[in-house]
């Protein structure tokens, strides 16, 4: 009971699995009934076929249409050849056979996907062709159960609890947002004290890897709803890079101060630092705040420029020629952390500008609604 009460309390969280799972099943058990009306010797293959099909969003499942489709052409015609040639003859010669056919397309599945459920079609028919069906009925007979379950599993993504790459992709950026200004953070502490905490920093830059490379995920299954035209979004590759652009300023940042900042340098420095660490915290609570992202929050980054714009004041008094206080190791070190923290504030001013962005991806529109412009749900 008390697990229920739970989960209940979690349903935010959990809504979208439980919504992934309705469609899941309903693909399934449609591309089996589909199938099974048909008389379909292997009805189960469409339902699996839909299982696998049925992905978190529209653009995923086309993009795994597309593969089961192509894959199950490609090796229904490899299956079909293969099984004309070796026949019924011999167990060795099925063998040979097969090997040579799994050999062969498991070599390009390394590099294509469509070609691993090429390689599993081809398998089958291969195996399973009976002296009374021909090989080329038993490759029709494939390739029609993948195109019900893609069919079936598409046209559900498209009415049952519909999701798009947008909106996910803005979910998704809302939520990791708060780990790029978290080390941020972490890093101008780091230069405060003078300690750099490696393990810490590579797991948070580890992290952020990840949802970077889930972000390029997202914007592919973008564009396959716009080609599919099941959706209307703007690419979202101005935004990404803005994201990206701000991660390679901070692993700039992580190498300056992976050793301490010059003595001199770090009392001189320390005012101005603590207050960009300040400004950058509020940042973090600002997106922090649930759905502040989607909505645009990020918008006033006047204080992390104020403090950069100090910094930078100070760093150039300090490496000018005349004052001969650092060494030019020194000096050198110093301009390049300028150098990181005049990014850094580009990089921010940029990510504050594509707040509207963000926002209209998570109204991204269907194809079931009018367009009435790029920012209108």
């Amino acid at each position: 009971m008390n697990y229920l009460v739970s989960w209940l309390g979690d349903w935010r969280e959990n809504e979208p699995r439980v919504r992934q799972a309705v469609k899941t099943t309903i693909a399934a058990c449609l591309a089996y009934l589909i199938a099974d009306f048909l008389a379909l010797p292997q009805a189960f293959w469409a339902a699996v076929v839909a299982i696998f099909v049925t992905q978190a969003s529209v653009g995923a499942s086309l993009g795994q249409a597309l593969d089961w489709f192509l894959g199950s052409i490609i090796g229904a015609f490899v299956g079909a050849v293969v099984a004309i040639l070796v026949g019924h003859r011999s167990d060795v010669l099925l063998i040979v056979g097969l090997a040579g056919t799994v050999l062969v397309m498991a070599y390009f599945a390394a590099r294509r996907v469509q070609m691993r459920i090429a390689c599993v079609n081809a398998a089958i028919i291969i195996l399973g062709s009976q002296p009374d069906v021909s090989p080329i009925q038993s490759a029709g007979v494939r390739v029609l159960e993948v195109v019900i379950g893609t069919l079936v599993a598409v046209a559900v993504m498209l009415i049952v609890f519909p999701s798009r790459a947008g909106p996910a992709l803005a979910a998704h950026i809302a939520q990791t947002l708060p780990l790029y200004f978290r080390l941020l953070s972490d890093l101008l502490a780091a230069a405060l004290a003078g300690r750099y905490d490696e393990r810490a920093i590579i797991a948070a830059s580890g992290e952020i890897r990840t949802a970077i490379a889930k972000n390029e995920a997202l914007r592919a299954q973008i564009q396959t709803e716009v080609a599919g035209f099941v959706a209307d979004s703007a690419d979202p590759e101005a935004l990404l890079t803005a994201l990206r652009r701000l991660w390679h300023t901070e692993l700039m940042l992580a190498r300056v101060v992976r050793s301490p900042l010059p003595a001199q340098a770090r009392a001189e420095l320390r005012g101005g630092i603590e207050e960009l660490r300040d400004a950058v915290e509020a940042l973090q609570a600002q997106v922090g705040t649930s759905g502040a992202a989607a909505k645009g929050a990020l918008h006033d980054v006047a204080a992390v420029e104020a403090a950069i714009a100090k910094l930078n004041a100070s760093i150039v008094t300090m490496c000018a020629p005349e004052a001969h206080a650092l060494p030019m190791q020194d000096v050198m070190r110093l301009m390049t952390f300028d150098f990181a923290l005049e990014q850094l504030r580009q990089n921010l001013k940029d990510l504050a500008n594509r707040s509207k962005e963000l926002a209209m991806f998570t109204g991204s529109r269907s194809w079931t609604r009018k367009s009435r412009g790029p920012s209108q749900a």
